[in-house]
Parts: C-alpha cells; structure tokens; sequence
C-alpha cells in the first residue's frame, strides 16, 4: 500500500510541475481528467480488491498485479482521449430522414438550423440509420461522464420520439419544424423557441414525466388534452386555448407534466 500510495504522489507532484513549466493544466485538460476519472474509477476498486487478496495470502505477484492496475488507472487518466461537442470534423451526415428517435440512457440533445443534417454524438452514444429513421441510442458502456447530442439539419419536417431514458432538449427555430412528437417511458425536459408556427405541432406524453417550455408567435393557438396523472399549466402572454385545429395540441396520459407556453415572440 505504501508503493501505491507513493505512485500516487509522484502523479500529483509531476501534474503540479508540467502545469507551471509546460502550461497545460487548461480547462479542457481538466474536463480530460474528470470525464476519464469518470470512466476507470472502478480500477480503484480493482486495486484496493487485489491488495487485500494480497494480505490473505502473501503472494507477491498480487502486490505487482495491484500496483500495476493503480498505474494503469492514473495513466489512463491522461491519455484517454475524451470528445468535445465542439471538436471539429466529428459529424455525422445524413439523408432521407424523417423521423428521429432518441432511446436510453441519459444525455443532452442541442439543435441547430442549417444547411444539411449532421449529427455529432459523444462518447457513449450510438447513432444509426434504419431507412427513414435515424435512431439515437445510449449504449451500454462508457455511462458515465457527459453525453452529448448535436443536432445541424435542413429546412424540413421531422418527427421526434424519445423512449426509455432521461433527456433535455434545446432548440432555437425561425420556424417549426417537427410535425410531431412522442415521449413514453421517460423523463423528458424540452425547451423550444419557435418565431413562427408554419405547421401544426402533435405533442403526446405517456407514463413519463414531461416539463414543456415553448417560446411561441402571438395569436399561436394549443389545446391541452389530459387524462390521468398530474398537470401543471402555465400560460403566458398572447395565445389562444382551442380545441379547433390548434397549433399545438397536447395529448398527455399517466405521467407527471409541466407545461409552460410563452406567446409574444
């Protein structure tokens, strides 16, 4: 334990030094560490785990074994490469797609108008294209640290579905773009700002927990249909409550939703 322990004081004093002679101790290289602490900690565990066979049975390669694992782990913590969401040329294209649909896990989704659709993804998220369906997926390792989801598209009509994991969802229009879309099973946090509403928004919630802000034209009309579970409604500004032909229409069953509308932009 005393050779661990001294490792890990020979990383410490050799971080300290490249920082004030080399000058990389940046922010980034900090967001590097946590993001791989993040990843390997259970090595931790490993070599605390292999140490203590060690003390039951006093055979020397477990000492190495643990001690090996300890330096693998502190190694791994600077070299590991780690993924920004605004390291250049890591984007995906697409095209023919219609309908996008976000499955597991847990991350972030940020969407962006432009010219073509290019999907940029981080580590421990998986993207793929099943015909008019491009399918974002949290995948099975690397589940800790940042998950991030960018999303560049088109002036066109999508779909959206959200499924079986958690999500927050940003997004800044000149104009709707999303026909529709779903979440079940899910805990779900969307915040859209739309300067106009060129097409009617079909919104349906079922058995997840929803919280809704939209930044909406005035004169916008929504209706709200519930049934079961719990609603909190807030409206603000100019828009209109009717069931003929909304904008917007909610559909909501089982869940726990919040939603708040903002007329006037």
């Amino acid at each position: 334990m005393k050779i661990i322990f001294g490792i890990f004081l020979i990383f410490i004093g050799t971080l300290l030094l490249t920082t004030i002679f080399l000058d990389v101790f940046s922010l980034s290289f900090l967001t590097r560490i946590f993001h791989n602490l993040g990843l390997f900690w259970p090595l931790i565990l490993i070599t605390f785990g292999v140490y203590f066979i060690y003390l039951s049975v006093r055979k020397r390669w477990l000492y190495f074994l643990s001690v090996g694992v300890f330096s693998a782990f502190l190694i791994l913590l600077l070299v590991w490469p780690y993924e920004s969401v605004s390291t250049p040329g890591k984007y995906q294209v697409f095209t023919g797609v219609k309908r996008i649909s976000f499955k597991s896990g847990g991350f972030t989704v940020r969407f962006i108008e432009g010219e073509e659709l290019r999907v940029y993804a981080s580590s421990g998220i998986e993207v793929s294209k099943l015909g008019s369906d491009l399918i974002v997926k949290g995948s099975l390792w690397r589940k800790l640290g940042p998950k991030i989801v960018e999303i560049e598209f088109p002036r066109d009509i999508f779909e959206l579905s959200f499924e079986n994991g958690a999500f927050t969802v940003k997004g800044e229009f000149e104009e709707n773009r999303f026909t529709r879309i779903e979440t079940k099973d899910s805990v779900l946090n969307i915040r859209f700002n739309f300067q106009k509403m060129n097409v009617p928004l079909y919104f349906e919630a079922e058995d997840c927990v929803l919280e809704v802000l939209f930044r909406l034209p005035t004169g916008v009309s929504y209706f709200i249909d519930k049934k079961d579970g719990l609603l909190l409604k807030t409206i603000e500004g100019n828009i209109v409550e009717s069931d003929f032909n909304p904008d917007l229409f909610f559909k909501l069953k089982d869940g726990v939703f919040r939603v708040h509308l903002e007329g006037g932009i």
